[in-house]
């Protein structure tokens, strides 16, 4: 069967996946009987196109690489905005991977909610929708026959979402704690290795890992949003990331983590989601943990997870060092569920 895909967004995460999608289509067309074409790509600095026949990826992904427009490509439509590209697409799967509005995660939720009222499955690798309105379009999704994931939003492609639901069936969430930021954790361990708050950072400003402009991991917020997601789809919560207070690692200092080390521990930023009562707590926020712990021996950019549950105790999921390409898994993942 040929599915019919539509791309929201295409920075880097888009374009490893578009990539990904390219070198591995016969495999897909082999092993899952998976086809595919482009039919509409909609982006903020290179144009939106729309094709009645297919789109080339991998020219489309050269363009912007090189700071081309789109518009031009051979057989494509300029289209005006977003809003219209999804009226107009024609489309079996839509990818949204625009940037994330921490503040109230539009416009990136209406364009998904559209998107579900036509009957197109979304996935998302953006975490804004998740964490505000994940009801609201998980509903809509429901309604309209079709599927909403989003995997990417956590730990890039290691399977957290997909993991409880498919192979923890009756299981109930009780909690969870996790290192879900790179960056601070970056700095954190750095910092144990003697190098300063400010070194740490630019290293991993160099490797990719943190924007030039990194206050939104360092104060919590990234790791909060990502809390707040498990938490509303794991927890059936209803958190809204506007009653969140994080507390980041500016404060953090060398004497700190030298004090922790005299004691046998380590810093880390922590994310936690507990269950008191009939309500969910959300807390992130550095924490002193032994450093042979699960949580402290997590390193570098390496994300962890512990899942407490009713039935199955404790279960932790690791990914080590992750970059683009293991977000861009987590779409080529969601695509094969939906199509199966």
């Amino acid at each position: 069967m040929e599915m019919k895909l539509a791309f929201v967004g295409m920075g880097n995460v888009a374009r490893a996946f578009a990539r990904m999608l390219c070198e591995r289509q016969d495999d897909l067309a082999r092993d899952h009987g998976f086809r595919f074409r482009t039919t509409a790509i909609s982006t903020n600095s290179h144009g939106s196109i729309l094709s009645t026949d297919r789109i080339d990826l991998i020219e489309a992904a050269g363009r912007m690489e090189r700071g081309e427009s789109l518009v031009g490509l051979a057989g494509c439509e300029a289209v005006t905005d977003t809003f219209s590209l999804i009226e107009r697409c024609d489309a079996d799967i839509l990818f949204e991977t625009s940037p994330l509005n921490p503040v109230d995660g539009e416009p990136a939720a209406s364009y998904i909610r559209r998107a579900l009222e036509r009957r197109i499955n979304v996935i998302t690798a953006n975490k804004g929708p998740v964490a505000f309105r994940y009801r609201e379009l998980k509903r809509v999704a429901r309604e309209r026959g079709v599927s909403f994931r989003f995997e990417g939003t956590v730990m890039d492609g290691a399977p957290v979402f997909n993991m409880v639901e498919t192979c923890l069936p009756a299981a109930r969430v009780l909690g969870f704690e996790g290192i879900l930021n790179s960056t601070t954790n970056i700095i954190l361990t750095g910092m144990e290795e003697g190098r300063s708050f400010e070194e740490c950072l630019l290293a991993a400003q160099r490797a990719g890992i943190a924007e030039a402009n990194a206050d939104y991991d360092i104060d919590g917020w990234d790791a909060a949003m990502k809390a707040v997601a498990l938490a509303n789809v794991l927890m059936d919560a209803e958190i809204d990331p506007r009653g969140i207070e994080p507390k980041g690692i500016r404060a953090v200092s060398s004497d700190d983590i030298r004090a922790a080390a005299q004691r046998g521990g380590v810093i880390r930023l922590v994310a936690r989601g507990d269950r008191v009562s009939d309500e969910i707590i959300i807390s992130v926020a550095p924490e002193e943990v032994m450093k042979d712990s699960p949580l402290g021996s997590v390193r570098g950019s390496s994300n962890l997870l512990k899942i407490k549950t009713d039935l199955m105790g404790e279960i932790a999921v690791l990914e080590t060092d992750p970059g683009v390409r293991q977000t861009a898994y987590a779409l080529l993942s969601d695509m094969l569920t939906v199509f199966n």
